[in-house]
């Protein structure tokens, strides 16, 4: 028997299947459109630019930290390099203030600048410093400036334009320009410069301080007073005004006070090379000469300064005035070693080698120091001197003719030509000469003592007598040597008595005036004194012990 089906359960069933097929079909949709190929490489591409940009933006993270530690090793360095400069400047300046040093303190500033090139307070304090480096140099001059120096002050005036750029309301770069003006001697703008400082800054002391400093050597006396009272009253502690004030008052023969003003700056500053520079011309100004004390204030000068070389040319002097050439020969080469062209020790260094008979030496020098400045009629004159001791009688006249013809009321080169005329025979023209000398300067002791050599060639001895007493009354340099030619008269004309008067008074004022030790011995052997001419000559062999007429002496005394 066949089997037979419902129509009606077969239509559903095949509408049953077919809904199967259609959902599996629409899973397998989905499975394509997740895990198919092209979706894939989507997938896989995506993945790749999330790694990309999760990458990127670490790197951009690392590279901050990175940039982060750079810029704070850079602000770090930055700050040391800047606090390193500025301990250059500080001691810079500190030295020079403080010890007045202005090479050392420009080499401290240089390395500042060299660590921070574009710093605007570096280089205004280099410039000024640099500056008034040249000022101190051009100041200290004791010759016409040449053509370097004059370049130097030219620069220091381009650097107190450069300050003036910088800061125009300050009163430093018109200070520093009206000290380059007053260093060159033009008063007029040096006073029109440092009243515009003044302007700016009216209770600036240094700038009133320097202004009455050019009053002072414009010779305006009561004005350099004024501004240097008004710089005081700013500034009690000012140790400039101290000083010229003290400068003023010794140049007016008041050593005592001078010596108070220069007390008072070093109570202000104990290392102030100046002031004691200036005390020890102080103690060579006083009656009699305090020498180990003026000694002593140079030798401060140059501890405080060992570049200081006037405080050597000062020490030179000291021992010269004491005719210890050697010594003062000594000092015055160490201070031309520092500076060959300073003239002062030049021609004092000429001076002082011909005291000790080196002629050649003395000529040299004065030769040397004329050529430094050819416009001194002086140097001519000491030139002529070494000339005459040497016989040159042509060249001493030479010098001393052109001498007279830049300064023709020069007493000693009248002087000096009568001592030529009189080594040249020719005793009329010797005494016209000597004679011009005295109505140019009458208490001229020199002159005075060379009449009276001129008195005793012609055989008048009582003129002669008188010149002497007359030179000695009118200077207290060196007395004992006219006091000896007195006793030579007086032992000529076989007055002996008078003749030792004279002999003991030139041995009591200088005890190593061998000279007159033994005219004293030989006085006393004339009249018949054996006693005191041996005593006499006891101290003449100390003094010459090489003296052949010793033996003589000895034997007439036996």
């Amino acid at each position: 028997m066949s089997d037979s089906k419902d129509p009606q359960k077969v239509t559903e069933d095949t509408a049953s299947l077919q809904s199967v097929i259609a959902s599996q079909n629409e899973l397998l949709k989905k499975l394509q459109s997740t895990f198919g190929a092209e979706e894939e490489e989507e997938r896989q591409r995506r993945i790749v630019k999330l790694f990309l940009r999760g990458a990127s933006l670490i790197a951009l993270a690392i590279s901050g930290l990175i940039a982060t530690w750079e810029l704070g090793a850079y602000l770090k360095e930055s700050w040391e390099t800047d606090q390193l400069a500025q301990g250059y400047a500080k001691v810079g300046l500190e030295l020079y203030y403080e010890e007045n040093n202005a090479d050392v303190a420009r080499q401290f500033l240089g390395k500042a600048l060299e660590l921070s090139p574009d710093d605007a307070d570096y280089l205004y304090m280099d410039a000024y410093i640099d500056g008034m480096a040249a000022v101190r140099d051009l100041f200290n001059l004791d010759r016409p400036y040449n053509a370097d120096e004059l370049n130097a002050a030219h620069e220091a005036l381009a650097k107190s334009v450069l300050l003036e750029n910088q800061q125009p309301e300050s009163a430093e770069p018109y200070i520093l320009r009206g000290q380059i003006y007053a260093a060159l001697k033009d008063h007029d703008r040096a006073r029109e410069t440092l009243s515009k400082a003044i302007s700016l800054d009216p209770k600036n002391d240094f700038a009133l301080m320097r202004l009455g400093v050019v009053e002072y050597n414009a010779g305006n006396l009561g004005d350099a007073k004024t501004y240097l009272s008004k710089a005081l009253a700013l500034n009690p502690e000012s140790k400039w005004v101290h000083l010229w004030n003290g400068v003023i008052a010794s140049d007016g023969g008041k050593i005592d006070e001078a010596m108070g003003h220069f007390t008072k700056a070093l109570e202000v500053d104990p290392r102030f090379d100046l002031a004691h520079y200036n005390i020890a011309w102080a103690y060579l100004g006083r009656k009699p000469k305090v020498y180990d004390k003026a000694e002593r204030s140079f030798r401060k000068a140059l501890t405080l300064n060992p570049n200081y070389k006037q405080s050597l040319y000062g020490l030179g002097m000291v021992f010269g005035y004491q005719r210890d050439y050697e010594v003062a020969h000594g000092y015055m080469s160490k201070a031309l070693e520092l500076d060959p062209q300073f003239l002062t020790a030049r021609k004092w260094r000429g001076i002082v080698n011909e005291e000790l008979g080196d002629l050649d030496s003395a000529h040299a020098d004065f030769s040397a120091a004329i050529a430094i400045d050819p416009s001194q009629p002086d140097l001519y004159v000491r030139r002529s001197r070494a000339l005459t001791k040497s016989k040159n009688f042509s060249g001493a006249l030479s010098d001393l003719q052109f001498a007279k013809r830049l300064d023709p009321k020069n007493s000693r080169i009248e002087l000096y030509l009568s001592r030529i005329y009189q080594k040249l025979g020719q005793s009329d023209a010797a005494i016209d000469s000597v004679n011009n000398a005295l109505a140019i300067k009458p208490s001229y002791a020199d002159a005075l003592a060379h009449r009276a050599e001129l008195f005793l060639e012609a055989g008048d001895w009582d003129k002669a007598i008188s010149d002497y007493e007359t030179a000695i009354k009118s200077t207290s340099y060196r007395q004992d040597r006219f006091y000896l030619e007195i006793g030579k008269v007086y032992a000529g004309k076989k007055t002996f008595t008078k003749a030792v008067q004279n002999f003991r008074k030139a041995r009591r004022i200088n005890k190593a005036n061998g000279a007159a030790w033994k005219a004293e011995t030989e006085a006393h052997i004339a009249l018949g004194n054996k006693v005191d001419a041996a005593k006499a000559l006891k101290k003449y062999i100390l003094l010459n012990p090489e003296d052949e007429d010793i033996k003589t002496l000895k034997t007439q005394i036996d």
